[in-house]
């Protein structure tokens, strides 16, 4: 702006001499002025005006130069501002995803695996209460039901407090009316924590004994998700800390002291009176925390 002004007023200067010395050019003088002076001052005349005019283009071209050289820094520095801010973002990302990673995969000792080629672990083979077909075979542990039920199968083995489970699930039929779950820190008429997932739902609820689930956490699944095809769900406690995933998505992670330490297992339900749920597992893992 003070080039600008500076500029403004040099140029007015240059023109108001121009015209004056035209005006003297013009205008009769007190006396007589011989043919060559009147041309000399004329031709004066012309050349400052015409310096004036060369002095006001070369400040306007500085003035534009300056201008460009202005609007280059500022450009520069948005450009740095915004590349640091990406970079931050980035790094940020990292971080966070980093720490959802090391919380839901954190280190463990394996202490249960079963792919169900047999059944070694004494899984519930048969009919239970006249609506529910337990088998293993093909690899699979396949629960058939023919009506409106829910039950849960335990590793009977320990009580765990501190532990990472998953297990693999499919709704072979049933659809919205089946459903494929995590049981843990189960106690026996004390109660236990599920998560359960349907083909559009999920929810994490704590069970107290004879009581109706409490819900703690619930959602719906992508979009992209298929029940009817193989998913993975897992849980990580930690103390009071419950992380629930599927397909390695954390879908809630939540604290609560409800039930610290008890059996973990797999559960399946049927919301259908007519039945024609059926659910199968595979690879069931369990893992103790280091």
């Amino acid at each position: 702006m003070r080039m600008a002004r500076s500029f403004a007023l040099t140029l007015a200067r240059w023109v108001s001499l121009a015209l004056s010395l035209a005006a003297c050019a013009s205008d009769p003088a007190p006396t007589a002025m011989t043919a060559t002076a009147e041309a000399a001052l004329v031709a004066s005349t012309r050349q400052l005006a015409l310096v004036a005019a060369q002095t006001a283009q070369a400040q306007a071209e500085a003035i534009a130069q300056t201008a460009t050289a202005q609007r280059a820094t500022e450009t520069a520095s948005a450009d740095a501002t915004a590349t640091a801010a990406v970079q931050s973002a980035t790094q940020q990302a990292v971080i966070t995803a980093t720490a959802v990673a090391s919380a839901l995969y954190p280190a463990v000792n394996e202490i249960f695996r079963d792919e169900f080629v047999d059944n070694h672990n004494l899984w519930f083979t048969g009919v239970f209460q006249e609506v529910e077909t337990d088998l293993i075979e093909d690899g699979r542990f396949k629960v058939r039901w023919s009506g409106k039920g829910t039950s849960y199968e335990l590793w009977d083995s320990r009580e765990l407090s501190d532990f990472a489970a998953e297990v693999e699930c499919q709704v072979v039929t049933g659809g919205i009316n089946g459903s494929c779950a995590l049981v843990f820190t189960q106690a026996n008429e004390v109660g236990f924590y599920k998560f359960e997932v349907f083909a559009n739902y999920y929810r994490l609820a704590v069970i107290a004994d004879g009581a109706e689930p409490l819900i703690l956490a619930e959602g719906r699944p992508d979009a992209a998700f298929d029940v009817s095809q193989p998913f993975r769900l897992r849980v990580v406690r930690r103390a009071s800390r419950i992380i629930a995933a599927l397909d390695g998505q954390t879908l809630a992670t939540i604290d609560d002291d409800t039930f610290l330490s008890g059996k973990v297992g797999i559960s399946t339900s049927s919301y259908s009176v007519a039945g024609g749920v059926e659910v199968q597992f595979d690879t069931f893992v369990i893992w103790e925390l280091k």
